[in-house]
């Protein structure tokens, strides 16, 4: 019921007291706006902090932040109303809610990072152009000096790739929060005061009537977000997207890379002077981030690669060596049995007894979940330098160095199959025949593994006449 009221009464009662108060900015004196800034933040901060204890104790950093940034806010319009030095506690707020958002994003996007990055380095690019044609003129204009233009630019550049990464967690979505879509035309808005405040004050904490509307817009709807269904979950992951390919984002990546250098080309080949800051600035985000990507790119092959190797080399579904491996092992065994001059190979070829019978009458499901127990058991015990590898079907090999484990290793397979194992509710029990064959130093690979299998063979005809 509470929620309902929430839903249904809060929201329209707050976008209504909102509403009002940035409807009178225009029309406000001067003197008055700090008044109607802190009746705005005061109104925002209120639904923040009372999501605050509905988020769980995981996700509530960026919640945190958001509230200690609105309350920041709120400090510095009393201290504007009161005195109009409120700008290092405006600086100290954008931080928060910066940091908030930006938590937010990487929170909801952990597993698309990739295509965060990719994201913010397209809305940097986009804001650097913009830069360029409309903010830079207009402040040079207006004989901003080069230091503050620089922080005006690290601003804007900030706040654009972190708009990217939200509009990228909006659009790869099928049905994405509506808390979240509102968050995302919050930061349109904090974007758009920066850019009218830097052009009519130089400064982003300048008395500037348009660049605070667009403020109090952006603050109001962060409070609207935190009032609609799934406020709690924005700090939950997303979906996640299918990686384009390599030669894709290679290729994106240097063109990104290339943009603001070739920017700054075109301005000295039509006259204008350069533009140090959009260099500086902008090259280094956008380096860092690109920069970023690639070792993520790098990384990504290698777990690929080694995913690949290992499915080449193991049993799907066990996890052990698969046949290919266990030849590949006891090849490089007997070559080093050779080096050293003195013999020690063991090999156990076993074959489930009753398995067939299981699988028949309890299905192949069934049947899986033995191999996947027996499995585990065999590979329980062994030594460090020893493997146990599925051959095939219900046939496991064991291979050691050590030249008195052949008693061991046959304890330990009768052992691993003496206790039942439940299967689909059922206490099954199954035995194992067990071939075992010691290396004289004369046998390769394949006969080793002959012997081993024939050895079982006769075990499994003699229990069978037993």
């Amino acid at each position: 019921m509470a929620t309902l009221v929430t839903r249904f009464l809060g929201v329209p009662v707050y976008l209504s007291v909102a509403g009002a108060l940035t409807a009178a900015m225009p029309v406000a004196a001067p003197s008055g706006r700090p008044l109607l800034m802190l009746f705005v933040s005061v109104v925002a901060a209120v639904p923040v902090i009372a999501v605050l204890p509905r988020v769980a104790a995981v996700d509530r950093r960026p919640y945190t932040l958001f509230a200690l940034g609105l309350c920041w806010l709120v400090l510095s319009n009393v201290v504007t109303w009161h005195n109009g030095h409120g700008d290092l506690l405006v600086v100290v707020s954008n931080v928060h809610l910066l940091a908030a958002a930006g938590s937010m994003v990487l929170r909801r996007g952990r597993n698309d990072v990739g295509g965060l990055i990719d994201a913010c380095v397209v809305a940097i690019v986009v804001a650097a152009l913009v830069w360029t044609v409309l903010l830079q003129p207009g402040l040079s204009a207006a004989q901003v000096a080069v230091g503050r233009q620089s922080t005006l630019l690290a601003n804007v550049l900030l706040l654009a790739g972190l708009l990217g990464g939200a509009v990228r967690l909006v659009t790869v979505a099928h049905r994405p929060p509506a808390a979240l879509v509102v968050l995302t035309v919050s930061i349109v808005f904090d974007v758009a005061g920066v850019a009218v405040a830097a052009l009519d004050t130089g400064s982003i904490t300048g008395s500037s009537a348009g660049g605070q509307m667009l403020f109090m817009i952006a603050y109001i709807l962060v409070g609207s977000a935190m009032l609609l269904p799934g406020a709690t979950r924005l700090g939950e992951p997303g979906p996640v997207p299918p990686e384009r390919p390599f030669r894709v984002r290679v290729l994106f990546l240097t063109g990104a890379a290339a943009v603001v250098p070739l920017v700054s080309a075109v301005r000295d080949l039509l006259g204008i002077r350069g533009d140090t800051a959009l260099l500086t600035v902008g090259n280094l985000l956008i380096v860092v981030l690109i920069a970023i990507r690639v070792a993520r790119i790098a990384e990504q092959r290698e777990i690929a690669e080694r995913r690949m190797r290992h499915q080449a080399t193991h049993d799907l579904l066990t996890g052990l060596p698969n046949r290919a491996e266990v030849w590949s092992r006891l090849d490089a065994a007997l070559a080093r049995e050779r080096a050293a001059g003195r013999t020690g190979v063991v090999l156990l070829f076993c074959d489930l007894d009753g398995f067939k019978a299981v699988n028949d009458r309890l299905g192949h499901l069934a049947g899986d979940r033995l191999l996947t127990e027996v499995a585990a058991r065999l590979r329980g015990g062994l030594l460090p330098d020893e493997t146990v590898a599925r051959y095939g079907g219900d046939e496991f090999v064991l291979l050691s160095a050590h030249p008195d484990a052949v008693d061991r290793l046959t304890g330990h397979v009768r052992a691993a199959v003496a206790a039942p194992i439940l299967i689909a509710g059922e206490q099954v029990r199954v035995g194992a025949s067990v071939g075992a064959i010691r290396s004289d130093g004369t046998l390769d690979a394949d006969e080793l593994i002959r012997r081993a299998d024939q050895a079982m063979y006769r075990e499994k005809a003699a229990g069978r006449a037993a």
